[in-house]
């Protein structure tokens, strides 16, 4: 897992992304994730990452979860865009 921490978009405060949070306990602006995407980068290749199942676990690494927890889907995901002729 390459996310570091979850950092407040207003003031900065670094909070623990273990903690089920979506808000800055200083202020209670919204937080980021923030991930080591450098390092992300050289793990996963765009060629690793077209050959997982079209769904959100195929961005496992860089998802906010502990590595000891287990996908739980029903095959959802990968919805394709398709053109809307008459919108």
């Amino acid at each position: 897992m390459f996310l570091q921490h979850l950092e407040c978009s207003a003031c900065g405060r670094q909070h623990q992304w273990s903690r089920l949070q979506n808000l800055c306990l200083s202020c209670q602006k919204p937080l980021l994730a923030i991930v080591d995407l450098t390092a992300a980068g050289r793990m996963l290749t765009r060629e690793s990452v077209a050959t997982r199942e079209k769904s959100l676990w195929r961005y496992r690494e860089v998802l906010p979860l502990p590595r000891d927890v287990e996908p739980i889907s029903l095959g959802e995901g990968g919805t394709p865009l398709l053109h809307a002729q008459k919108f």
